[in-house]
């Protein structure tokens, strides 16, 4: 639109900023508040990640004194109500139950291990919890209890450990032919260059009366 005079362009903006200045300044103000809300979250995204992996740290410090174990768990506790939703919290999870393990306490390393099982973390952190609380009941004589907790769907990459653990389970029931058949799936299932172990075990099994299903 073409104004024939100064004062015509001026009161055509005096209305245009009386229809649309408060939504000028609502925009802008929005827009500020994104601009900041996004700078204030990267910089608290940063610190979280500072202060979780701090006391990560103090987790995962190698020894086997006593008192240290008990300031583990307290770290680890405040790393759960802190930051349960990093992967920090599964992680501090497996090394405070290796930790529990390492010292004796083995019930105090399944509870841990749960944790992780019962979180809705990596699904990996999950598996490798549920390989070794597996072991540990193993380790208890719970074979059956170990068992419950190998029979779940798994990843390609822990087939062959799911199935040697089920075995080792077997072993302990005393139920030999599953056991066999166990370890035969391991082995067929088994990706590495080194199954000498896991071999040497189905071996002292003696020969199976049935075959092996993959």
């Amino acid at each position: 639109m073409d104004f024939e005079t100064e004062e015509q362009q001026v009161e055509a903006l005096k209305k245009w900023w009386k229809e649309n200045g408060k939504q000028v300044i609502f925009g802008a103000v929005i827009g500020f508040g994104l601009i900041f809300g996004w700078r204030y979250y990267l910089q608290y995204s940063a610190t979280q990640k500072s202060e979780a992996s701090a006391l990560f740290e103090q987790v995962i410090k190698d020894s086997s004194d006593s008192k240290l174990l008990v300031d583990k768990s307290a770290v680890f506790e405040k790393i759960k109500k802190d930051y349960n939703n990093t992967a920090y919290f599964p992680s501090a999870a497996l090394v405070l139950a290796k930790a529990y393990y390492d010292a004796g306490n083995k019930t105090e390393a399944i509870e841990v291990l749960d944790q992780v099982i019962m979180s809705n973390g990596e699904s990996v952190l999950i598996l490798v919890a549920q390989e070794r609380k597996a072991r540990i009941l193993i380790d208890l004589g719970k074979a059956d209890e170990a068992l419950d907790v190998l029979s779940v769907a798994v990843s390609d990459e822990f087939e062959s450990i799911f199935e040697e653990l089920k075995g080792d389970a077997y072993v302990v029931k005393g139920n030999v032919e599953k056991a066999r058949n166990a370890y035969d799936k391991a082995l067929l299932l088994n990706k590495s260059s080194d199954k000498k172990f896991l071999q040497m075990k189905r071996d002292n099994l003696g020969d199976s009366l049935v075959s092996p299903t993959a």
